[in-house]
C-alpha cells in the first residue's frame, strides 16, 4: 500500500518509529525531559545536565574524550570560585550512590551533599583529605572537563571497621563517595580512581584502607572484593538519607551496611628454594 505521493506506508512506519526512539533517546518525549527510568527527571539543574547532545541521541557516534584521573584543587573546593567542583560532585553522587525516587529528595540530599563535601574536603578541614576527580575532556577546548567520576580519602579517627567509637580507635584513611557517572561505567574509571586513594593513603604512611558500603549496593561490593577488599563487620546504625522529614523533605533512617578493609602493604616477592 502506497500514501498519496507514492512512499511505501512501511517506510513511513519506520521513520516515524526511528523518529520516536530519537525523542526518547534525547529525553525530549512531548516536550517533558525524561530519565533512562521513564520516570521526569528533576527540573532546574538537573534539566540543563541532561539536554540533548548528538552523544545522547547518536551513540555510535559518542567518542569518550581523554580521561584524567587527579585530586582536586584547592580552588575546585572553593564554592564560591569559578573552578569550583563541589556542585557537580554532590549532583553525581546524589545520582549515583543514593538514586533517589523523586525530584524533591534528590535537591534534598544533594544539599545536604553539597555541604557535607566542604566539610570533608574543603581548606578548612585539617585532616588529611582528599577528593579524586575522573574529568573528561570535551571536543570544545573552550568547555570545561565534564565530570564522570570521583571518590573521596580522608584520614579520621575510627575503628578498623570505621566506628567512630571502640577499642582500637586510630588514625585510618576513610573511603567515602565513590560514583562513577551511568554513562561512562564499564571503564575501569571505578577502579582507578580506588588505585589512586590507595597510592595516596600509602603515601600518607597508613597500611589499611578501611569503608562502609550499603549492604544493597551489590555493584560496589563486587568491584570492592574483586580489589582485594574484604567485610569485617556489619552495622545497621548509619543513616541513609529517606524522603518524608517533618515538613515533607528528608529525614535519615538506619540501614545495614558492610564494613569492609583492605591491607596496602605490598606482599613480599618469595623465591623458592632450588635445594
Amino acid at each position: 500500500m502506497r500514501c498519496a505521493k507514492g512512499i511505501p506506508l512501511s517506510v513511513l512506519l519506520i521513520v516515524g518509529i526511528f523518529t520516536l526512539w530519537l525523542c526518547f533517546r534525547g529525553g525530549i518525549m512531548l516536550g517533558i525531559p525524561f530519565a533512562r527510568t521513564g520516570r521526569p527527571a528533576a527540573t532546574g539543574k538537573a534539566v540543563r545536565r541532561a539536554c540533548l547532545t548528538r552523544a545522547t541521541v547518536f551513540p555510535w557516534l559518542n567518542s569518550a574524550g581523554k580521561v584524567t584521573i587527579e585530586p582536586a584543587s584547592r580552588r575546585q573546593l572553593m564554592p564560591l570560585s569559578s573552578d569550583s567542583c563541589v556542585d557537580d560532585v554532590a549532583f553525581l553522587c546524589t545520582n549515583a550512590i543514593f538514586n533517589p525516587e523523586s525530584q524533591r529528595l534528590s535537591r534534598e540530599i544533594e544539599k545536604y551533599l553539597f555541604r557535607k563535601i566542604i566539610d570533608r574536603y574543603g581548606p578548612s578541614n585539617d585532616n588529611k583529605n582528599r577528593l579524586v576527580l575522573a574529568l573528561e575532556s570535551l571536543p570544545d577546548p573552550n568547555q570545561r572537563a565534564r565530570l564522570i567520576g570521583c571518590v573521596g580519602l580522608e584520614v579520621v579517627e575510627v575503628t578498623q571497621d570505621g566506628k567512630p567509637k571502640g577499642d582500637d580507635i586510630q588514625p585510618r584513611p576513610l573511603l567515602e563517595f565513590l560514583a562513577v557517572d551511568p554513562s561512562a561505567r564499564g571503564r575501569g574509571l571505578g577502579k582507578q580512581l580506588l588505585r589512586q586513594c590507595e597510592d595516596i593513603a600509602r603515601e600518607w604512611g597508613h597500611d589499611e584502607i578501611v569503608l562502609q558500603v550499603a549492604a544493597d549496593n551489590e555493584v560496589a561490593i563486587g568491584l570492592y572484593k574483586k580489589l582485594g577488599y574484604s567485610v569485617i563487620a556489619e552495622d545497621n546504625t548509619i543513616l541513609r538519607p529517606k524522603e518524608g522529614g517533618i515538613l515533607g523533605g528528608m529525614r535519615f533512617e538506619p540501614a545495614l551496611h558492610l564494613c569492609m578493609k583492605k591491607s596496602l602493604s605490598r606482599p613480599l616477592i618469595s623465591i623458592p628454594k632450588l635445594f
